[in-house]
This record gives structure tokens, sequence and C-alpha cells, in this order.
């Protein structure tokens, strides 16, 4: 039998492309790739091109899928910042966003405080995400680690001590036994 693709003749066990890794098949053997984003199949630009370039091709130019949203898309109100931001850090005076070094009102001189008179002492109010802990909270788990790392000093400290005694009472025979022989 003669191959469709290299002109060459096989026996009918080896006819298939595969079976006599022929040098042309990717010219006969088209398959349409469909892409892992939008599952569409993919159409070729020129006949030889890869079945990846084509996939690549497509997902760069006209891929229905959805854009990935960015991480960092906090930018910094201050002009001048570049930073971006996970989180979304409002002011709450002037209720723009603001990356960490800058989220205080006195660190990006909020133009609403300059214009609302001070009329008390108290600390601004800053805007508590969810993932920060209160005071107590942090004093629980300050002592908790302080606790912790006494009881792990006193069981060092008697460890030391055992072996100290141990070692204390094998000298002091070995030095009998030293004695003795002589």
């Amino acid at each position: 039998m003669k191959c469709d693709a290299c002109s060459a003749i096989f026996c009918n066990d080896h006819i298939k492309y595969d079976e006599h890794q022929c040098p042309s098949s990717h010219r006969k053997n088209i398959q349409i790739p469909i892409c892992p984003l939008c599952n569409q199949a993919v159409s070729y630009e020129y006949r030889d091109q890869s079945r990846d370039h084509a996939v690549s091709a497509h997902i760069d130019r006209d891929c229905k899928s959805k854009k990935r949203e960015k991480v960092y898309s906090n930018k910094c109100s201050i002009p001048s910042c570049k930073q971006r931001e996970v989180i979304q850090v409002k002011c709450d005076i002037c209720l723009k966003t603001y990356c960490l070094r800058h989220r205080f009102p006195d660190d990006h001189q909020c133009q609403q405080m300059k214009n609302t008179p001070v009329t008390t002492s108290k600390p601004l109010p800053t805007k508590v995400s969810s993932n920060q802990r209160t005071q107590e909270e942090d004093d629980y788990l300050l002592a908790k680690a302080l606790q912790e790392s006494e009881r792990e000093e006193s069981q060092r400290n008697r460890t030391h001590q055992t072996t100290t005694t141990a070692t204390n009472n094998s000298a002091s025979s070995a030095d009998k036994k030293t004695c003795s022989i002589q």
C-alpha cells in the first residue's frame, strides 16, 4: 500500500502515519485543536502551523474566555506612589484608596482632615479589616506565647540538670573505679 502523505510503500501493518513515523503526516493528519480556556475549536492560520501555535494565537487574539482579574488592583491615590495592594484600604475621611504606607490621614495629607476643625483629641477613625485582631486577642496570644516559652525553658533546665547530675555521678563513680584499680 502507498502512503498518501510521503508516497512510500508499506504493508497493511505499517501504513498508518504513526507506525512508519511519516515525516509528512502533519500535512494529512489534521486535527482541530480545542482552546483550553473557552472550549472552542481553533482554526489554523496556515496549513503547516503547529497546534500549540494556533491555540496560542487564538488565546492572544480572540479567545472569549473570562479575563483573569488582576490580584493587585487597588492603586494608591497618591499620584507619585505606584504601589498596588491586594486588599482595598480606604480612608474613612476622604474615602480614597491608599497603599499601606499612605493609609493614615497624616500620611497622605488628607484634605478632608484639614478642612474639618479638630474638636477632640480622640484618635482618628481607621477602618479595621476583617483580618485584624483586637487588642484583647493580641494580649491573649502574647500571654499564651510567653507561657509556652516559660514552659519550654523550665523543661530545658530540668533536662540540663538531669544530664549534669548524671554526668557528675558517672564521673565520681569513674573516679572511684580508677582509684580502686590502682
